[in-house]
């Protein structure tokens, strides 16, 4: 007869035999600093001013903490220190992926150190302590490298890197010329002009602007606001144009851009932005975890014998969903043609315009990924427009505008006279 005890977590009996099985199965050698595999890890919490630094030897315990600057003669000095500290024994550091944290990966990388940058997503949900404080969260960064739990996040190349930004650049100035649109539109209701106004898809196109020129604003402190936005978003508008033309440049001597731009509603701007934060195509294994990272594969709530229906799409990458959105919008809203546009027409009248855009998208996502990996044009796509895109992307690459430089805005700048009014 076995011999039964209580496990430590609840009431059900295990038997003696299982209770040495887990052992067997849970049992480690543990590391100590003669192992062959023996080697330190270090978590960097890091913020915009300062840096909370854990360090964890072979065997599992503190062995070191830093608070330091956030800065690159802080980062060095303590670079020299864990060289010192760690030698003859490798280290490797893990930190969370955002803006400081980027710059220090990057520091820390040129010094020759291994560093690893964690997803925030799926460290927020590893790291559920309640004491949750800087000091903690690097000790806890370096217990997940060391338990080989650490969720580690794509690091662009320098190359992709610079191009993202050229592509940011541009969608912050876009991003800013939509909130001045909005504020006209709203200034208009306060004067219930906005029946008016909705005959007009862009308050700035040009029909727009003829209207806007003759409308009279019967307050002063409104007509003044609406002189204001106007001339916010003519200065908008010319950085956009002119970073437009920074991208035509980025992309035209890119063999990706090319392949995508023979995608009916894509061009060469939603193009260099999915090269731009997709990077090389290659790392993902399979056009489903390409999809996914886009951001248009439905979630799986599926439990207990119970299938979700209805269920919203995964977290991806905001920017690539954004542009497969375009594109699909573009693709059966404007150009209403090939198979893509007949499936959208099937999906709509059983699920619904939102809910066939979204599986649109999904499924322009497989086309994407087939032809970018494959080096071979859409084969549904228009040569006529194709050569119309290559066309104006060769004009705007050869186009020049001039350009004021720093130095000159700064003296712009500085030679306006400084007004003061609001407090004496």
């Amino acid at each position: 007869m076995l011999a039964h005890s209580l496990s430590p977590g609840g009431s059900r009996p295990q038997s003696r035999q299982s209770k040495e099985a887990d052992k067997e199965m849970t049992s480690e050698t543990p590391r100590t600093a003669q192992s062959p595999n023996a080697s330190y890890f270090a978590g960097l919490d890091v913020h915009q001013k300062t840096c909370d630094i854990a360090l964890v030897d072979p065997v599992g315990r503190i062995a070191r903490r830093w608070h330091l600057k956030t800065c690159p003669a802080a980062l060095d000095l303590f670079a020299r220190e864990l060289r010192k500290e760690c030698a003859p024994l490798p280290v490797a550091l893990g930190l969370e992926a955002s803006t400081a944290g980027k710059a220090v990966f990057l520091h820390l990388r040129q010094l020759g150190l291994d560093v690893h940058m964690g997803h925030p997503l799926k460290l927020e949900s590893i790291r559920s302590s309640e004491s949750k404080t800087d000091r903690n969260d690097a000790e806890e960064l370096a217990r997940l490298l060391q338990c080989r739990h650490f969720p580690e996040s794509y690091v662009p190349t320098e190359e992709l890197d610079q191009l993202r930004n050229w592509v940011r650049v541009r969608e912050e100035q876009v991003e800013k010329l939509r909130r001045v649109k909005m504020q006209v539109r709203s200034l208009l209701v306060k004067h219930h002009l906005q029946h008016e106004a909705t005959k007009y898809s862009d308050i700035f196109g040009v029909q727009a602007l003829h209207w806007l020129e003759k409308v009279e604003l019967e307050n002063p402190a409104h007509r003044r606001q609406l002189q204001v936005l106007l001339e916010e978003g003519a200065l908008l508008v010319q950085q956009v144009e002119s970073l437009t033309m920074d991208l035509a440049r980025e992309a035209a001597g890119r063999k990706e851009v090319e392949l995508l731009q023979s995608i009916p509603g894509i061009d060469y701007v939603l193009g260099l932005t999915i090269v731009a934060e997709v990077g090389d195509v290659r790392r993902f294994p399979n056009r489903k975890k390409f999809a996914a990272y886009c951001g248009v594969v439905p979630r799986n709530r599926d439990s207990g014998g119970r299938v979700a229906t209805h269920a919203p799409v995964r977290h991806g990458n905001s920017r690539l969903k954004w542009a497969l959105d375009i594109a699909t919008q573009s693709h059966v809203l404007r150009i209403r043609r090939g198979r893509l546009f007949q499936l959208f027409e099937t999906l709509k009248a059983r699920v619904g315009v939102p809910k066939a855009l979204t599986a649109i998208a999904h499924r322009l996502a497989f086309v994407i990924y087939g032809i970018w990996k494959s080096g071979a044009p859409y084969a549904e796509g228009n040569p006529a427009s194709f050569e119309r895109k290559r066309e104006k992307l060769a004009m705007h690459a050869r186009a020049v505008r001039n350009r004021r430089t720093v130095p000159q805005l700064v003296e712009q700048l500085l030679s306006r006279p400084s007004i003061s009014g609001v407090s004496g």
